[in-house]
């Protein structure tokens, strides 16, 4: 009611604004020239183009549909300069007399008969665009076109965003670019925008950039704001990624078609499993369609946009997880085997239409729609899990046996642990076919208001993300779990993890379906289980989240009439969100005591491969579904659904509100921006917790003895946050522009955070316990940097920066813990292994940062070579947290922060040919800051390089075919524990080659 009471009244008033100012728009004063700058070659609208009359100091910057307006100009004739990097000044002679003068400026590349065949012209206008944005731009901030790339390996936009300074990328369980991270900053520091706005992306809870299911084919530009001004959103304690989508006016012809249909494929050669060998083609298409018409007596003022995407990503499951002895010694027994392998099939959809209409000269209305879509309808996964009963070493008698309960022998050595067979020893099987749906539907509505020196933009959205994780579109699949019935002996090897690290030494044969017989493994508990546990288990659950966000902004830009250039600008906006996470008719089945279970068999798994290709019984779970109305082979565990429908349930609100005020001046060659920016955070949770434990004996039926055990709880909070900045620019030269920016932000609690409840996520095998006193973190930010321009599309910037976060938040203080992979483990048998997170503002955090950026395009060089390009850029970071007042943690040991990072890469043009090559590396880093509580449980992530070349050829004017190799070196992330040589998790990322064809007519 909250949400939706704020939202209406806002939207009113906002919406009211529209035709008011339309109303109220006076005659276009004499003295006024609009005119439209446009590439000779390509016919797009050229951005950030500046308008310059010298003789009056005037000049001005063309928007986004490359279009200007110069006011209050005196009659007479005047000459009016254009210019753009990359490109000759243009010059027109204009007379303004009798009324407002309108002109086309067509631009010619300034180097089109030296480079005429070493230039693909839509890569350097993407390059132009870049370097003219970030150039332009009053704070600190990267830009990278997509044009200027030329042929992406994929449309993955995190792809492409990893090739700017200091981005790093995360990815899930099937190596594909889900999250970036900025200088060296937590992927959970990075806050999402779309064309300027928030958006809720597909993680779900509207806080993290999770971009695995959004296509590049729908935008122009990708912006990394680093330096926060007044005027955009202060939760991006890390910095803002936002994605722009092109305007339908900003072309010169009146339509545009354009193509690219590819496939991908991981060849026999490849690091490729068994699902994946039997799936190794997956296929790519996109296609947008732009045309301008001219309606209601007007010339070309209507623009639309559509464009369309569809990609089938197939990827591998192949990972292992690894549990060592908690000890700094040398040596560490290793004692808990996991290996996972399978595939998952992802089919992303994405559709996006825009539609731009100038109302008049001084109005434009913009409507936009953008829908991105992932169905992962079948993930296969197997998970084979050798482990200890416990980790206790065992003692010797007097003859070198082995006596007590003790499941670790003594003699172990760094690579080789044995393991007796006693109670608890065993192998577990985990089978999962399950699904996984995402939706996100985002509508926009922008209005633009020109009256000279004033100017009034505003805008409304309304962004949703549903998503599910369930057992199959049909409800067909789930997770079927088994573990031997007597204890076995066995010998762990992690010499080599793609080999053969398993050997049974004792027990009844792990190969044999009769080993995993179902058995009793706990008795019953009197209070919430009516029978008996068993070793064998059949879980059906759907996790649905829902995220509803409905955003509006109003902003006001007025232009001082004063001998020093003075901008004033102030605005309004609010952001409200509402997601609703619970669980969807689970259930769960055990087997009957005595019962063999006997069913189609799962893919080969890995370990199957590698340990000799006998199979295990690893029964497929759509198959085993079939079975469980056989009473003969399962019982029903109702009150797991009737607890799970509480447990599992979570409702959280939040609003913020902003307003701010914000000042430019140019003094000379220097220019100052500054301002404060006022939030206002409130936020609502809801969710249940168990207050009491009623007797079967008292209320036998399941639902009712949930309902009275479990309660709600509510919680309610909020704060008012002050945010001022400000950033100072100068031009030492005309090509020389220093820096230095001064802000203030926060990170507001992930939704997993606040709410007093277990959130779970299978992909990072983590069980997070919600902390609802926590409160944001705080930080202030210090930039330096300088900037050169190149002549020729090119830039060299060196800059450095410093973060200060207050009350910090970690996991830290309850690392170490882990689910137990038994049947009372707290969460009725579930997540065994996992680890277990309970978030804590823990003290204070401090970063450093260096950085080095270079791109140009090497013209200089001779002969064919002037087809080069060469980008390179180099992040350092040194972090120190300081945590109940002593430093406890320093020398780049802060979790998740990465101390180092590298991108390069080489583009290469001649004729119809064209070449490329990148390198992307991540340096080793923290995950965890285990030394708080045992530093033998630190992790560390290894350092990662990854590498791809691509080849393309222009068949005709209107096709090019390419052909990308992606990852030809198979790195994949690897974890480890304490030691580098204990290795915690090893993903296997094979190279996969992608060829297609792409063109426009």
């Amino acid at each position: 009611v909250r949400l939706l009471r704020t939202t209406t009244s806002l939207f009113a008033v906002l919406i009211a604004l529209a035709p008011v100012t339309h109303a109220a728009e006076p005659a276009a004063p004499k003295g006024q020239i609009s005119g439209t700058v446009t590439s000779k070659s390509t016919g797009n609208a050229l951005q950030g183009a500046r308008a310059h009359v010298s003789s009056l100091n005037k000049s001005t910057l063309t928007d986004n549909t490359g279009r200007f307006v110069l006011y209050d100009v005196p009659a007479g004739s005047v000459d009016v300069v254009v210019s753009y990097v990359g490109f000759t000044d243009a010059s027109q002679l204009v007379d303004v007399s009798a009324g407002p003068a309108v002109i086309a400026v067509v631009m010619e590349s300034s180097d089109v008969l030296v480079m005429e065949k070493f230039t693909v012209s839509t890569v350097k206008e993407g390059q132009a665009l870049s370097i003219t944005e970030q150039r332009n731009a009053a704070n600190i901030k990267n830009v990278t076109a997509f044009d200027e790339w030329g042929i992406l390996p994929t449309q993955n936009v995190g792809e492409l965003a990893s090739r700017l300074p200091g981005i790093t990328f995360t990815t899930d369980e099937d190596n594909l670019i889900n999250n970036i991270s900025i200088r060296g900053q937590p992927a959970s520091y990075t806050r999402l925008n779309i064309d300027g706005m928030p958006s809720t992306g597909v993680g779900g809870d509207g806080r993290t950039a999770t971009l695995h299911s959004f296509s590049g084919s729908m935008y122009e530009q990708i912006e990394i704001v680093l330096g926060a001004q007044p005027n955009t959103r202060a939760d991006s304690l890390g910095g803002q990624v936002n994605l722009k989508t092109k305007s339908p006016l900003a072309m010169s012809e009146d339509r545009r078609i354009t193509y690219n249909a590819s496939g991908r494929y991981f060849p026999s050669f490849a690091d490729r499993n068994v699902p994946l060998a039997d799936h190794p083609f997956n296929s790519d298409i996109s296609v947008g369609y732009t045309e301008i018409f001219s309606v209601a007596g007007g010339k070309r003022n209507l623009g639309l946009a559509l464009r369309a995407s569809y990609q089938n990503v197939v990827n591998s499951i192949d990972y292992d997880f690894q549990q060592y002895q908690n000890t700094t010694n040398a040596i560490a027994n290793f004692r808990d085997y996991d290996k996972r392998s399978g595939i998952n099939s992802r089919f992303i959809s994405a559709f996006s239409a825009r539609a731009d209409y100038r109302w008049t000269d001084r109005t434009t209305v913009s409507l936009r729609f953008l829908y991105n879509a992932g169905s992962e309808p079948h993930y296969l996964r197997t998970r084979v899990n050798p482990f200890a009963g416990n980790s206790v070493i065992a003692t010797l008698d007097t003859n070198g046996l082995p006596t007590g309960t003790g499941a670790i022998l003594p003699g172990y050595t760094a690579n080789r642990t044995e393991i007796r067979a006693v109670t608890g020893s065993r192998v577990a099987l985990s089978n999962w076919d399950i699904s996984f749906v995402s939706k996100n539907p985002t509508g926009t509505l922008v209005f633009e208001h020109d009256f000279g020196k004033l100017k009034i933009d505003h805008a409304y959205r309304w962004s949703n993300t549903h998503w599910d994780s369930g057992a199959g579109r049909s409800n067909q699949g789930g997770q079927l779990d088994s573990r031997t019935r007597d204890p076995i002996g066995f010998a762990l090897d992690n010499s080599n993890l793609n080999g053969r690290v398993f050997t049974q030494l004792s027990g009844p044969d792990v190969y044999a379906a009769a080993s995993y017989t179902p058995f009793v493994v706990t008795a019953a508990n009197t209070t919430t289980q009516p029978v008996p546990i068993t070793s064998l288990a059949y879980v059906k659950r759907s996790t649905f989240t829902d995220t509803n966000e409905v955003t509006a902004t109003i902003n006001a830009t007025y232009n001082l009439d004063t001998k020093i250039p003075i901008v004033l600008k102030a605005g309004l906006d609010s952001v409200n969100r509402r997601v609703n996470n619970r669980n969807m008719s689970p259930r769960r089945w055990f087997g009957v005591v005595g019962s063999v279970l006997n069913s189609t068999l799962m893919p080969v798994s890995e370990f199957e491969r590698q340990h000799g290709g006998t199979r295990l019984p690893v029964y497929e779970p759509t198959e085993v579904s079939k079975t469980l109305g056989d009473a003969t082979l399962w019982y029903e565990d109702v009150n797991f659904t009737a607890v799970q429908n509480h447990t599992n349930r979570r409702i959280m609100e939040e609003g913020v509100d902003a307003a701010y005020l914000q000042g430019e001046a140019k003094f000379g060659r220097l220019g100052v921006l500054g301002g404060v920016r006022v939030e206002k955070v409130t936020t609502d949770t809801f969710t249940f917790f168990r207050a009491q434990s009623t007797l079967i004996s008292v209320e036998p039926d399941h639902f009712k003895r949930a309902a009275l055990d479990y309660r709600q709880q509510t919680t309610e909070g909020g704060y008012t946050k002050v945010f001022p900045s400000i950033h100072f620019f100068y031009d030492i030269t005309p090509n020389l522009k220093a820096r230095a920016s001064w802000s203030t932000s926060y990170g507001r609690p992930l939704l997993a955070n606040i709410v007093p409840a277990i959130t779970v996520s299978d992909a990072n095998q983590t069980v997070t316990i919600g902390n609802p006193a926590i409160k944001p973190q705080l930080a202030e930010n210090i930039d330096l940097k300088l900037e050169y321009y190149f002549k020729s599309n090119g830039i060299f910037a060196v800059s450095v920066y410093r973060k200060d976060i207050k009350d910090y938040i970690s996991s830290a203080l309850n690392l170490g813990l882990a689910v137990p992979n038994t049947p009372d483990n707290g969460f009725d048998g579930l997540y065994g292994g996992y680890t277990i997170f309970a978030p804590s503002n823990i003290g204070d955090a401090k970063l450093d940062g260096f950085e080095v950026y270079f791109k140009q395009r090497l013209a200089f060089l001779p002969g064919a070579l002037k087809g080069l390009t060469f980008q390179a850029n180099y992040t350092y970071l040194k972090t120190e947290g300081k945590f109940a007042g002593t430093t406890l943690v320093q020398g780049s040991q802060l979790a998740n922060f990465i101390p180092k990072a590298f991108n390069a890469g080489l583009q290469y043009s001649y004729g119809k040919f064209g070449a490329s090559f990148d390198v992307n590396y991540t340096g080793e880093y923290p995950i965890t800051n285990a030394s708080l509580t045992s530093p033998g449980l630190n992790a560390f992530a290894k350092s990662l390089t990854t590498m791809s070349v691509g080849a393309s050829y222009k068949i005709r004017p209107d096709a090019t075919l390419f052909l990308n190799v992606n990852n030809f070196t198979e790195n994949g992330r690897i974890y480890y524990t304490y030691d580098p040589s204990r290795i915690r998790q090893l993903l296997i990322a094979p190279l996969a080659i992608k060829i297609g064809v792409t063109g426009r007519f």
